[in-house]
């Protein structure tokens, strides 16, 4: 085994780039802003190898999304932060690409069509019950495999998270336990020492949060190739307030 394969193995399961959780512990207070930049901060520090975060199996799969691309203040922050990054050892997610994952509904080959247009009905149904809500983009912090905006208030999306995992069929529905809501902006594509990057995060600290207003929810077509991912639209659902 090499001295790379070990360092994989002993990340794997605790905070890795292999596991959406990370950090392993939420916040405190999950509503306040400085608290959770401050969290996710400590928690990215002290990370003692970055991985290849394209290490991981991939299959196409069905996600749902809140996709960032029409935010041209999240698109704006993104490039900001970008241009203080190392050049390399990180694949820098373009613009068009910036989203927050909710939750993956199930890989393509495994949920048939009536399961994926039933939850896509209650998906809407719920999303047309809750009123467009703020969220806070802070940068900047990281995980063994990416760099990535900070997240707040996470109340709006608990909620959503809620609800998209009864229609997908999920019973472990503690979002507490099992979301830790975020925005990459680069990927780690190799097992590196993490030093210059979390510099360069620290610099990018200085930059002020900025502000989204979320008014849909968008189910996905996610793949990948080329270290990049792609996606295609299947249903879009308006936060409309209307019910």
């Amino acid at each position: 085994m090499t001295d790379e394969q070990r360092v994989r193995v002993r990340l794997v399961g605790v905070g890795s780039s292999y596991s959406s959780m990370f950090p392993a512990d939420p916040p405190d207070d999950h509503e306040d802003p400085v608290g959770i930049a401050v969290h996710d901060q400590a928690a990215f520090e002290r990370v003692e190898r970055m991985l290849c975060h394209w290490d991981r199996p991939h299959r196409r799969s069905y996600h749902w999304m809140i996709t960032l691309d029409e935010h041209e203040p999240a698109r704006a922050l993104s490039r900001r932060c970008q241009q203080l990054l190392p050049a390399e050892g990180l694949d820098l997610v373009p613009p068009e690409s910036l989203h927050l994952t909710v939750r993956r509904l199930g890989y393509v080959d495994e949920v048939p069509v009536p399961t994926l247009r039933a939850a896509a009905r209650d998906v809407g149904e719920h999303c047309r019950g809750i009123e467009p809500f703020r969220l806070k983009l802070i940068p900047l912090a990281g995980s063994p495999g990416a760099v990535r905006f900070s997240v707040a208030p996470w109340s709006p999306l608990l909620g959503v998270y809620r609800a998209v995992s009864t229609a997908s069929g999920y019973a472990d529905i503690d979002p507490l336990r099992m979301y830790r809501p975020h925005v990459g902006i680069a990927y780690s594509n190799r097992v590196q020492s993490p030093e210059e990057i979390i510099r360069a995060v620290r610099r990018a600290r200085e930059l002020t949060p900025v502000e989204v207003t979320i008014t849909e929810l968008r189910l996905v077509e996610l793949t990948r190739a080329d270290h990049h991912y792609t996606w295609h639209v299947l249903e879009r659902f308006p936060t409309t307030g209307n019910c």
